[in-house]
């Protein structure tokens, strides 16, 4: 949830859902020259195990717990969704489930579910499991209640049915049950291993998915193997076991996979990305279109309750100097909510670069309140960014003090609203109305940084519930219109990530990128060779 930072997509690291940490965030990517693909070269071979270097350590399974950096790939793994999205434009189609179909007054939801599947522990899964899971999604705490936030109960009326009732109709509820930047109510976990395990479930996790936990305790690495029962038959699971090591530095990960120690990482480093990429002994996937990194400014108290400071924090960035001083050109400044390649780009134009102006709003700040514009710039040690971003926003005339915390330390600070500014990563989405909601609206979950608007507020609001895609797009522009101009979110880059993976790794999926960037990261499609 930073999309710590993470995502995906695989996952980004960019804070808990915020992008998820193991991530293939593709929305345009390129397979190196010369490494001849990866799903075409030789014939998927059952049996083996691929090893996974991932940035943080799984600390629960649990669906109404979990981060979207875990979930991305360890829970989906593990659970499946009950709807997805194949890849990059498409819409969300049953998965797990037969069918989601919404009533005229788009108040009621009706998911239809298979029968003869079966939990990894035994247990049936049926509409009863569904609703236990999606009540405790419901519930508050849970890091799944923001996108079922709409929903006022749900019912199992048979065996395949589960009713969804909603409070205000909201459009895009199917994607809550798929995979967004901000993670999924889509994973089902076995009611009695709930019941029965409690705070020790993550040993015992249980789902349907094409893997099954084999083992898991902290400090140690995952270890899951192939589910036998799978209820998918038509999706061949080649691997017979894959294992998930904790490894936090790039650098260690990336040597770990030259020796052959794991088969697969990912990295927001971008000299660790053009050594990847240059490398002939393995395969590198780069993607930009998703991610986009942002200051946050808390407008709760000062400084940046003063409109005049968030627009000169604005216009002291250099982004095309901060792109090219710290992306080894995969980056691209970011100037909006929604980058291009997203179905919700529109008009925004670029705020610029305006050094004067800067300088010229600190100056009126000073004369009218007596004293210079001060504040810490929170941020996690691994951001490149960071010191030429701290340097623009000094030479503007701020007073910065810069407060570099490692990833724990950082994603407590967010969520504990214990910052005046503070680097982030907005994940890539399908829908703002998931993620970009939470972080935005007046009463989104992830909404820390204070931000309250009544025009964002209803334009939102009105875009929730609209079918009409162009209305829809249309409605989140305009809210877009305000946070160019409130500024809560000052954007700077898009946030680039490299996915690199060993020679003895293939996967089908590979061969189209866009499904890595927006389906459920699994390993149901991968193998690999002798």
């Amino acid at each position: 949830m930073p999309s710590p930072p993470a995502r995906r997509r695989f996952g980004r690291a960019t804070a808990l859902l915020l992008t998820p940490l193991l991530a293939v965030a593709l929305t345009s990517c390129t397979t190196k020259a010369g490494t001849g693909g990866t799903g075409g070269d030789t014939a998927p071979r059952a049996g083996g195990t691929l090893t996974v270097a991932l940035a943080v350590e799984v600390t629960t399974l649990d669906p109404s717990k979990g981060s979207a950096n875990a979930m991305a790939l360890v829970g989906s793994s593990i659970y499946d969704t009950l709807m997805i999205v194949p890849k990059l434009g498409d819409q969300p189609q049953p998965n797990l489930a037969k069918s989601l179909t919404a009533s005229p007054d788009k108040l009621t939801w009706t998911m239809t579910l298979p029968t003869g599947v079966q939990f990894s522990d035994g247990t049936p899964f049926n509409a009863e499991a569904v609703k236990f899971n999606l009540e405790r999604g419901m519930a508050k705490g849970s890091t799944a209640a923001a996108l079922l936030s709409s929903v006022k109960s749900v019912e199992a009326p048979d065996e395949t049915t589960v009713l969804l009732r909603l409070k205000e109709p909201f459009a895009s509820l199917p994607y809550a049950f798929a995979y967004d930047g901000s993670g999924t109510a889509g994973y089902v976990a076995s009611p009695t291993a709930l019941k029965q395990h409690g705070d020790d479930y993550t040993a015992h996790a249980a789902g349907v998915g094409p893997f099954k936990l084999k083992s898991w305790s902290p400090g140690k690495p995952v270890e899951l193997v192939r589910n036998p029962n799978y209820w998918n038959k038509d999706r061949q699971v080649y691997l017979d076991q894959v294992v998930i090591k904790t490894i936090a530095d790039p650098q260690s990960a990336y040597q770990a996979l030259q020796a052959g120690d794991i088969d697969l990482m990912s990295t927001v480093n971008p000299t660790l990305m053009q050594t990847a990429k240059a490398d002939s002994q393995v395969n590198f996937v780069q993607g930009v279109g998703g991610d986009q990194d942002a200051v946050i400014l808390n407008l709760t108290q000062p400084p940046f309750d003063d409109l005049r400071l968030r627009q000169a924090v604005s216009k002291a960035l250099n982004r095309q100097e901060i792109v090219d001083l710290t992306t080894e050109g995969f980056g691209k400044p970011a100037v909006s909510l929604f980058p291009e390649g997203n179905a919700f780009h529109g008009t925004a134009a670029d705020p610029g670069f305006d050094l004067a102006g800067a300088k010229a709003l600190v100056k009126e700040y000073e004369t009218a309140t007596g004293r210079k514009p001060s504040f810490s710039y929170t941020c996690n040690t691994i951001r490149p960014a960071t010191d030429v971003i701290v340097a623009q926003l000094k030479a503007a005339g701020f007073d910065v003090k810069l407060d570099a915390l490692d990833y724990s330390a950082w994603v407590a600070a967010f969520f504990g609203k214990k910052y005046q500014a503070i680097c982030w990563t907005m994940a890539g989405f399908l829908t703002p109305d998931l993620l970009p909601y939470r972080f935005l609206y007046s009463g989104g979950d992830l909404n820390t940084g204070g931000f309250t608007d009544a025009t964002f507020d209803a334009r939102v609001t009105a875009a929730r519930a609209e079918s009409d895609p162009a209305k829809r797009k249309q409605l989140w522009n305009e809210a877009d219109t305000v946070l160019t101009t409130q500024l809560p979110w000052v954007w700077t880059t898009s946030a680039p990530i490299g996915f690199i993976w060993s020679k003895r790794m293939r996967s089908a999926d590979y061969d189209e990128p866009s499904r890595l960037r927006y389906s459920v990261p699994t390993f149901a499609n991968a193998w690999v060779t002798n």
